[in-house]
């Protein structure tokens, strides 16, 4: 599995037509993802990284158009919670994700803090990736300043908060 974004659409040129760029880029990469049996997993980035893919309708949308059986979509938490959405509402668009970005944000900025950092109700994500019976794989993506001295103490504290619940 390849983790790929939309990336960021150029200014000087229309919203639609930046899009078309990241789709005919993104359907170069299916191709060859098809030919090595590779899945990428398709990020909705946050609104301050992106004017692209930031929601779910936006991660379908790309999905729908570019049709290949290795691109799937993801969840990123901050990125979800930012654009007002939750598990369940992505599962309504899109039955098959192949990846999750666990972490914990301010509810504001796009801060990728450890869990219990923030303010996002990431248990209830968990509780929601379980009750949809989701198989993909997940990984904590926590960065920031505040990390840069002591990441293992960031890492192990979220891990240690996941192993707690009892999903």
């Amino acid at each position: 599995m390849m983790l790929i974004t939309s990336g960021i659409g150029d200014f000087s040129v229309s919203k639609e037509e930046s899009w078309k760029y990241a789709s005919d880029s993104i359907f170069q990469l299916t191709k060859v993802a098809e030919m090595e049996g590779l899945i990428l997993a398709l990020e909705p980035l946050t609104k301050y990284e992106s004017n692209l893919v930031i929601d779910s309708k936006g991660l379908k949308k790309m999905l729908e158009e570019i049709q290949s059986t290795s691109l799937k979509g993801m969840i990123d938490t901050v990125s979800m919670h930012l654009a007002g959405e939750t598990p369940d509402e992505y599962y309504s668009f899109l039955p098959e994700l192949s990846h999750f970005h666990l972490m914990d944000g301010d509810g504001q900025s796009d801060a990728h803090l450890a869990l219990d950092d923030g303010v996002l109700n990431w248990r209830e994500y968990l509780t929601s990736l379980q009750s949809h019976c989701y198989k993909g794989s997940c990984s904590l993506e926590i960065m920031g300043s505040n990390y840069y001295q002591n990441p293992r103490d960031a890492i192990k504290k979220s891990l240690e908060q996941v192993r707690e619940l009892e999903i």
